[in-house]
This record gives structure tokens, sequence and C-alpha cells, in this order.
């Protein structure tokens, strides 16, 4: 529905509704559920929304409020730029991306940063999480994970979590706008291509590139550099396996790890195949 729309609907201005989608109208309990019952929402559906409105109304906001430990500014600016793009594509050398992970696999990884409580781990695993449902819009945009084979070798969490995330890869590789490429290990030198990065294309607005970093993450906007990471994804591109031989790498990676076999998952496949 257009904001004149539901403005109709609602007999409210159709600055009204401008306002309350751009946050700058103080929404209350009763506006926000007739607004989301005139889109066809009803508050059985609509707990955490109105969770974060009443956070707003604390003049907090959602990503800005405490979450026992505060979302560095480069992780909401990600989260917005991911929810924007019209196609993301995606360079993973080490681990497994973010919008692919499930919730074991984040859980066992983000708890290795040492300092983080049990209840802040599990805060980032919820982030994670609810970023994934930018996959599963309506009308998703496209997305290319590019995952180096060494990131589905190493064991985050034990077999029994790899072998659940290897799954997870295989059934979201299956949905139409995504796309996922194993770049092999067999490629030698010709598949190191750096640290992980990401590509986000706009349908009216120029490409940013997002480089992950340990203390933060930081947006490249000058096409200048931008450019340069183009040119990589192709390199990349020419690199991976297909996506039906990718497939196949990461189910043979999910019977291995089934198996719980304590010995190294790439030999194991290597035997298999032979």
């Amino acid at each position: 529905m257009s904001g004149l729309q539901v403005a109709r609907v609602n007999q409210w201005p159709p600055s009204k509704v401008s306002r309350m989608e751009s946050g700058h109208h103080n929404v209350t309990d009763l506006e926000l559920l007739d607004y989301l019952v005139s889109c066809g929402i009803y508050p059985a559906q609509a707990g955490e929304l109105m969770d974060l409105c009443r956070q707003a109304m604390r003049d907090l906001g959602y990503w800005l409020s405490p979450h026992g430990e505060w979302l560095p500014d480069s992780l909401k600016s990600l989260i917005y730029h991911e929810s924007t793009a019209a196609r993301t594509t995606t360079y993973d050398p080490l681990v497994v991306h973010g919008l692919l992970q499930t919730a074991d696999y984040a859980r066992a990884w983000i708890a290795t940063e040492r300092w983080r409580s049990p209840e802040s781990v599990q805060e980032c695993v919820d982030i994670r999480m609810r970023r994934q449902r930018i996959l599963h819009l309506e009308r998703p945009a496209r997305f290319t994970f590019f995952v180096h084979e060494q990131a589905l070798l190493l064991q985050v969490g034990g077999p029994k979590v790899m072998h659940e995330q290897m799954l997870q890869i295989v059934l979201l590789a299956a949905l139409d706008h995504v796309t996922v490429r194993v770049v092999p290990w067999a490629a030698g030198e010709h598949s190191a291509f750096g640290g992980s990065f990401q590509l986000l294309e706009y349908a009216e607005h120029r490409p940013l590139v997002y480089l992950d970093n340990y203390a933060t993450g930081l947006f490249l906007e000058d096409q200048e550099y931008v450019k340069p990471y183009r040119t990589l994804l192709r390199t990349i591109a020419d690199v991976a396996l297909d996506e039906g031989q990718s497939r196949e790498v990461i189910a043979a990676l999910a019977n291995v790890y089934d198996r719980g076999s304590e010995r190294n998952a790439g030999h194991r496949v290597e035997e298999e195949q032979l």
C-alpha cells in the first residue's frame, strides 16, 4: 500500500503517514495498531513492532538502544545498506557469511570474543538472525555469496553444528534469488583474494563496498576504490566452482560432518571422491 492509501483508510492527513514513516512523529501504540491493521498485520503478529514503538517513545530508537552491548556504527550502517541494496555480492575466505549462518554457528563464532557475556552473545545472535529476514522478503534483492572452501572446512562449534550449517547453505542456495559458489582449495595461490568484502549495488545510487575488519567495518564509496573490487569479483567468479559443483561440495561436507568425523573434513571428501 502507498502512504496515501494508508492515510485514507485511517482518515489521517497524508503528511502524518509520511512523518510516522520517516521518524518525525512519535507514534502511539494505538496509532501503530491502526497503521498495521490497515496493512493487514494484526496485534498477534505485531509484538516486536509494539516493543520498538515503546522504545522510540522513550526517545531511544531501536538500533541506538543498548542491547547489552551497543551496536557499532558500522554494523548499523551495514544493516541499513543491506536492506536497501538491489544486489549484494560477498566474498568470505575464512567464515560463512552472516546472512547464511545458523544460530548455533553464529553463537559459537561470536562466543570466541571472550569479553562478551552470555547475554551479549545471545543478543548478537538474535540481531544476526533478524538480519537474515532480507533473504525471505516478498520481493527480495539478488544475493551472490562466494565462500572459500577453507571457510567450510573450519570447524565452528563442532561437527553437528557444521552439519546443520552445510544444510542451511544448501537450502538457501536453492532460492531463486540466492547464488552460492565455492572457491576451491585446489586452485592454490589462485584462490587467495585477501580479506572478506561485500559489494552493495543499488537501483538509483552508486555502489558501495563494505570491508569487515576486526575493530570496525569500513565503507568505500569513492568509485576509484570501488572499481577494483568489481574487477576482483570477476576474477573470483572465474576461479569459483559453478552453482551445481558448489552444491555437491557443500552436500559432501554435510555428509562428512553428519558422521561426526574428527579427521580433516577436506581429506575425507577427497578420499570419497577418489
